[in-house]
């Protein structure tokens, strides 16, 4: 894919080499499919971006190491997926913040934004359920808003709370166990407000100034959710960190983030050079461009990653008639859960070749079977179509 493109953008550049701008826009597209894959966090002011950026960038793993999230991004900057911050889900919201695809490539690949319902801790006016609320809400905007639709997930997500769940250390440790070893009855009540929880009258010696400290870095839900979890078991730094950051959402996005964004760096990448390629030529028209055009089309055509990543988005957003077993095992042959072949089987990373061999073989018998049953609906045989073509891509990696 990376080589077709690459020629695409050779030619065009031969087309437009006497127009600087034309040709500095596709130098620069060429140039990209050398660098990172480029995640965008955008949103509103207040929606949390550089909480959330600052999240995702101080955790490190092996799966989002080799992008680069960029926190609120200049118009015009070249970026190849958008994580999409929101403080509600609301129509009007969504309708004024989500941008409508400018081509038809650009629509029918449009495959690359996850919407976050931000600051999800805030829900409910910070109740102990706010985050579960949180996921609700999201996880039912996904399924039944048309805007939400298009879209690699809905998450919700508490990035205060993440971030400072991944960074705290055993001195905060101790202070929120101990204030978890006051009688429950007799903290209740200042735990109502930033206020109360700051109150000079709270019991014991901790000073103003470090519980102030304490609800500036995880915010009062932070603080609740912690003397809850320790109270039920979360018994040591490294337990809480993980069980806070577990709920916050964070890992939920990160890796929603590494299954569609990074396991398809140069699948997206091409696409943000070839919809760079259109707006030149919609901008600057040329005898010869509708060559240039038609290519373009016969590319979308027979890009199957992006019918791998939109039909991974139907299955979980609960908008095909695959559920159970048969809705896991697709997405995860469409690549949800990795690209690798031992990945997309579900086989250990170090299986046999012959055993992949055979898997792959089983799955495509299977998924062909799926795809050609008459009783099926034809959105259904449709879908299993594509499974079919994923299955057959890992065979041919044996040919």
């Amino acid at each position: 894919m990376t080589e077709d493109v690459r020629g695409l953008l050779a030619d065009a550049f031969s087309l437009y080499r006497d127009s600087p701008r034309a040709a500095g826009l596709l130098r620069e597209a060429l140039e990209h499919l050398e660098q990172p894959l480029r995640v965008g966090i955008t949103g509103a002011a207040g929606t949390g971006k550089s909480t959330l950026a600052a999240a995702l960038g101080d955790w490190p793993t092996r799966a989002l190491r080799d992008l680069a999230l960029i926190d609120d991004p200049a118009p015009g900057t070249l970026t190849d997926a958008t994580v999409r911050l929101f403080r509600h889900l609301e129509p009007d919201e969504l309708a004024a913040a989500l941008p409508t695809p400018r081509s038809a490539f650009a629509r029918q690949t449009a495959v690359d934004t996850v919407l976050v319902l931000a600051r999800a801790d805030e829900m409910g006016a910070g109740r102990i359920d706010a985050l579960l609320t949180a996921k609700q809400l999201a996880r039912r905007a996904w399924r039944e808003d048309p805007l939400c639709s298009g879209s690699q997930g809905v998450i919700a997500v508490a990035g205060q709370l993440a971030y400072g769940a991944h960074a705290f250390d055993d001195d905060e440790f101790e202070l929120l166990a101990a204030f978890a070893a006051v009688p429950r009855e007799e903290l209740e009540r200042y735990l109502i407000s930033v206020d109360s929880f700051t109150d000079p009258a709270f019991p014991g010696p901790v000073s103003v100034d470090t519980r102030r400290s304490l609800v500036s870095r995880f915010g009062l839900f932070g603080v609740r959710l912690a003397l809850t979890l320790i109270r039920t078991g979360s018994d040591s730094q490294m337990k809480l960190s993980a069980e806070l950051v577990r709920r916050s959402g964070l890992g939920e996005l990160r890796d929603t983030i590494a299954g569609c964004f990074a396991a398809r760096a140069d699948a997206l990448k091409a696409r943000t050079a070839v919809i760079r390629l259109e707006t030149v030529l919609q901008a600057e028209p040329r005898p010869h461009g509708d060559r240039l055009a038609a290519r373009v089309e016969r590319f979308a055509a027979t890009a199957h990653d992006f019918r791998e990543l939109r039909l991974i988005a139907d299955i979980r957003g609960g908008r095909t008639a695959l559920t159970g077993e048969p809705a896991e095992e697709a997405v995860q042959l469409l690549g949800a859960q990795g690209t690798a072949p031992e990945e997309r089987l579900g086989l250990a990373p170090d299986a046999d070749p012959r055993e992949v061999y055979a898997a792959g073989i089983d799955a495509v018998r299977r998924w062909r079977h799926e795809a050609e049953r008459p009783d099926r609906p034809p959105a259904e045989r449709a879908a299993a179509h594509v499974v079919v073509r994923s299955a057959e891509g890992l065979l041919a990696l044996f040919a």
